[in-house]
């Protein structure tokens, strides 16, 4: 019989991963604090990207006994298709990390704390605890790909099945990876987070299931592979422990024990914006949420306005690509000059244009009193 602990021996984890998942940090840190002033929180941000976090937000989250680490490693997965790299995969590498406690609790950053985390049935030694997913991105409808994924490992399909939470679809078990609790050692013997990222990484690199459908899902679909793997089983938790912020099942209940809300824009939508204000404003570092969102807002309004130039560029170079192609067999002449001329001049501007948005971050945009 599986034994639950009540345990307290747990930590919080997410990742920070600039440019982005910067703002979104710091209600989550807020809401972790004020329902856990104790419990360790480690966010993590990648190998070689710690510089990139803003001061000022490493400054918050050391005051709140919350300072940022650095993943020990880079990420390893495929990129066959996509040539870019996952970063989802950050989760996974996070995850895998040492910690010196007895469980974990992983949450996204997009997310936010209502209760505190007080259900037993969080912290048991052979159960990973989770919410199902609300559509079957992975497999879709497809159970042969489940029989397949599982075939990597030569394990059969299990036999459970679960609902997706908006479909009511029955599947083969896939979870949603913006909360997941789980014990640091598992029956086997191994560290959950290491089996999770090494199954992930055996995944990926397989051929067998097409490199298109991995993406973004690959954490999800190797999530129930890793638990069972491991000896485990999930511990199928309700809704109310990752509740998804949509039209469908907005507004919540006062069940909700965290909201996983995508984006302020979906909070916003959804009129329940009070629970964030309030967690920026008791903070004492902020004005307002808009205030606080200063720094977010300016950095995407910068990077629109280069966006724009890039695209009337493009639209430049298309208008004279057939007006060089018509020239081409004519000969040289001032005309066609003068069309190269223009296309090396697009070009080249377009290159300068996407090379300076790296240099378009939020510390850019504090003013002398953001979270201060």
């Amino acid at each position: 019989m599986t034994k639950t602990t009540g345990s307290t021996d747990f930590s919080f984890i997410y990742v920070i991963d600039p440019p982005n998942l910067i703002t979104h940090a710091i209600p989550l840190l807020l809401s972790l604090r004020r329902h856990h002033p104790d419990t360790p929180i480690y966010p993590y941000a990648p190998l070689g990207k710690a510089d990139q976090v803003p001061d000022r937000v490493k400054a918050i989250h050391a005051a709140m006994n919350a300072p940022i680490q650095t993943l020990s490693r880079e990420l390893a997965f495929s990129m066959n298709r996509y040539q870019k790299p996952y970063h989802h995969g950050h989760k996974l590498l996070a995850v895998a990390e040492n910690r010196p406690h007895a469980f974990c609790v992983f949450v996204d950053t997009d997310t936010l704390l209502r209760k505190p985390l007080n259900d037993p049935t969080l912290f048991q030694h052979d159960k990973i605890a989770a919410v199902p997913e609300s559509v079957a991105g992975y497999a879709q409808r497809f159970m042969d790909v489940w029989e397949e994924t599982y075939a990597i490992f030569d394990l059969p399909l299990p036999d459970e099945r679960v609902k997706m939470l908006r479909t009511n679809r029955e599947t083969a078990p896939y979870y949603n990876a913006g909360f997941v609790a789980f014990p640091e050692t598992v029956p086997d013997g191994t560290r959950f987070g290491a089996r999770w990222l090494e199954t992930a990484l055996t995944l990926d690199f397989d051929q067998r299931i097409d490199d298109e459908r991995k993406r973004p899902w690959l954490d999800q679909a190797s999530l129930p592979v890793a638990v069972y793997r491991s000896g485990c089983r999930f511990e199928t938790l309700t809704p109310a422990f990752n509740y998804p912020i949509d039209g469908t099942m907005f507004p919540a209940n006062d069940d909700a024990v965290l909201y996983h809300y995508h984006g302020f824009e979906r909070l916003e939508a959804a009129e329940s914006m009070h629970e964030i204000e309030d967690l920026l404003l008791a903070s004492g570092r902020f004005a307002s949420f808009e205030h606080f969102c200063t720094p977010l807002n300016m950095r995407r309004n910068a990077i629109n306005a280069i966006m724009r130039q890039v695209a009337g560029l493009a639209e430049l170079r298309r208008s004279l690509k057939p007006q060089i192609v018509a020239l081409k067999g004519k000969g040289p002449s001032d005309a066609s000059k003068s069309l190269n001329v223009q296309m090396l001049e697009a070009r080249r501007k377009n290159h300068e244009l996407r090379q300076s948005l790296t240099d378009v971050t939020e510390d850019n945009f504090y003013d002398e009193t953001w979270g201060v």
